[in-house]
C-alpha cells in the first residue's frame, strides 16, 4: 500500500486557487504541493476577487468543503490507480476495458480457436521449413568445414614446400651471383684476349711487310742468280738488276747466297769468295741449297701454322732447288766442253795455264791450295788480292 500525508493549503486559498488557475490539471498541483511542502507558489496565488456580499460566511464553507471533498476523493482515485500501475503493471481502467473485451470475444471463440488452428498449421510449417533450412546450414557448414580443413591442410603443405623452395632460392641466388661473376671474369678475358688480337695483328701486318721486303730479296738474288748462270753459260754482259744492285761476278756454284743483311758473306769488311778449282761442285751446290733451305726455313717459322704464305715460301724453295740443279747441270755440260777444248789445245799453249786463285789479304791458308792441288794438269799458280777491294 502507498500512503501519501498531504498538508493542503487553508480552504480560502485553495478556491481562490482553483477560481485563479482551472486550466492546470489536479495532479500537477498535487505533486507541486508535495514537493513545496504544502505551499504554493508566489506566482500562483492571484488576488481573489472580494466574496459578494449577497452570500454568507456559511455558504462559502460548505462550497469550498465540497470542492475540498471532491478533490480528496479524486486523489484518492489518482493514487490508488498509481499503485495499481506500481503492483500489476497497468491501470484499474485498462484491466475494465480487457475485461469488456474478453467478453465479447466469449462469442467468437470458435472463431478464435479456428484461426489458432489455422496459425499453429501456419507455424508448423515455418517450423518444418526452418528445420530443413537448418539440416541444409548444417550441411553447408560441414561442407564449409571440410573445405576449410582442406584448406588448411593445402596451406600447411605451401608452407612445407615454401620453406624448401627457400634454399634452393637462396642457392639459385648465389649461383646467380657467381655467375655474374665468371661473366665478368670472361668479359675480362675477352677484353684481353680482344688486345691480345689487336697485338697479334700488328705484329702479323709487321711479318708481312717483312716477307715482301724478303721476298723482294729473293727476288733480286733469283735474278743475280739467273744472270750469273746465263753469264757462265754463253758469256753475254749482265743485265742490270732491278734495284741497281751490282751483279754477281762469280759462278753459281762459287756463289754464296745472301740472306738476312749478308751475315755469310762478309767478314771484317772484305768479301769472302770460294777458290776456283775442280772440288767437288756437286758438294757446294748442296750446302748452297741448304742454305737456302734454312733461310726459308726461319722464315717460315716466323709464321703460324696455317698462314697461307706457307705455300708461297714452299713454291719460292722449289724454284730454288729447280734453278740450283739446271746451273749445276749446266757447270757440268760446260766444264766437259772446256776439257774437250783444253784437250785439243794442250799441244799449242807455249806453257802451262795461268790459274787465278782469289783470296783475302793475310788469308792464305791451307784450304786455298785444294782446288789447285785437285786440277788433273799441271799449271802455274798467280795469288792476288780480290779485285773489288
Amino acid at each position: 500500500s502507498l500512503s501519501l500525508s498531504l498538508s493542503w493549503p487553508s480552504s480560502s486559498s485553495a478556491e481562490t486557487w482553483g477560481h485563479a488557475f482551472p486550466e492546470l490539471d489536479h495532479r500537477y498541483v498535487v505533486a507541486h504541493v508535495e514537493e513545496n511542502g504544502g505551499r504554493l507558489p508566489v506566482e500562483w496565488s492571484p488576488k481573489c476577487p472580494a466574496p459578494s456580499l449577497e452570500t454568507s460566511w456559511e455558504e462559502h464553507l460548505l462550497e469550498q468543503q465540497d470542492h475540498l471533498e471532491k478533490e480528496m476523493e479524486e486523489a484518492k482515485r489518482m493514487i490508488s490507480g498509481l499503485q495499481a500501475l506500481l503492483l500489476n503493471g497497468s491501470l484499474p481502467e485498462d484491466e475494465q476495458e480487457r475485461s469488456l473485451g474478453l467478453c465479447e470475444q466469449d462469442g467468437a471463440l470458435e472463431e478464435q480457436l479456428v484461426i489458432i488452428r489455422s496459425r499453429l498449421d501456419q507455424s508448423l510449417e515455418e517450423n518444418q521449413d526452418l528445420k530443413k533450412e537448418l539440416q541444409k546450414c548444417k550441411q553447408e557448414n560441414r561442407n564449409l568445414q571440410g573445405v576449410k580443413d582442406a584448406l588448411q591442410q593445402r596451406l600447411a603443405q605451401q608452407d612445407t614446400v615454401m620453406l624448401q623452395i627457400k634454399p634452393e632460392l637462396l642457392r639459385a641466388n648465389m649461383e646467380k651471383e657467381e655467375l655474374h661473376s665468371q661473366n665478368a671474369d670472361l668479359q675480362r678475358k675477352v677484353e684481353e684476349r680482344n688486345r691480345l688480337l689487336a697485338e697479334y695483328k700488328k705484329e702479323l701486318s709487321q711479318k708481312d711487310r717483312l716477307l715482301h721486303q724478303h721476298q723482294a730479296k729473293m727476288e733480286e738474288m733469283l735474278h743475280q742468280l739467273s744472270e750469273a748462270g746465263y753469264q757462265q753459260v754463253g758469256g753475254s754482259p749482265p743485265t742490270p738488276s732491278p734495284r741497281g744492285l751490282p751483279p754477281l761476278q762469280l759462278g753459281a756454284p762459287w756463289a754464296q747466297v745472301i740472306l738476312y743483311g749478308n751475315h755469310n758473306s762478309q767478314s771484317n769488311g772484305f768479301l769472302q769468295s770460294l777458290g776456283k778449282g775442280t772440288a767437288s761442285s756437286t758438294h757446294r751446290g748442296a750446302s748452297d741449297l741448304q742454305l737456302v733451305r734454312e733461310a726459308l726455313r726461319s722464315l717460315r717459322n716466323s709464321f703460324s701454322g696455317h698462314d697461307p704464305q706457307h705455300h708461297t715460301i714452299d713454291s719460292l724453295e722449289q724454284g730454288i732447288s729447280s734453278l740450283m740443279d739446271r746451273l749445276h747441270r749446266m757447270e757440268v755440260q760446260k766444264r766437259q766442253e772446256k776439257r774437250v777444248r783444253s784437250l785439243r789445245s794442250e799441244a799449242a799453249w807455249p806453257s802451262p795455264p795461268l790459274s787465278s786463285a782469289p783470296v783475302l789479304r793475310q788469308g792464305l791458308r791451307l784450304r786455298s791450295y785444294r782446288p789447285v792441288m785437285a786440277n788433273p794438269w799441271h799449271t802455274r799458280q798467280r795469288w792476288h788480292a780480290d779485285p773489288s777491294l
